[in-house]
């Protein structure tokens, strides 16, 4: 994860977050209510949209990939 920024309307959550992990880290994601556990998760698995960053997996951001609900032809052809 590169600078992630994330939130909600105009509640900034994720401000400059940056971690990177291993094949073999075992990581946990800890924290007070509010503090953007949930959010963090949910930009990884793309339920929220960053407003900017990157979340890379082996190498590929997977926020440049489509999805089915960005409307891109590719990502709901078999």
């Amino acid at each position: 994860m590169k600078d992630l920024h994330a939130g909600y309307a105009e509640r900034e959550i994720l401000k400059g977050v940056s971690f990177t992990l291993g094949p073999d880290d075992f990581f946990a994601i800890i924290g007070p209510s509010g503090a953007g556990k949930s959010t963090l998760i949910r930009c990884v698995n793309r339920l929220v949209e960053p407003k900017s960053g990157q979340v890379l997996f082996n190498g590929v951001d997977l926020l440049k990939l489509c999805t089915p609900s960005c409307g891109c032809s590719a990502a709901t052809s078999a």
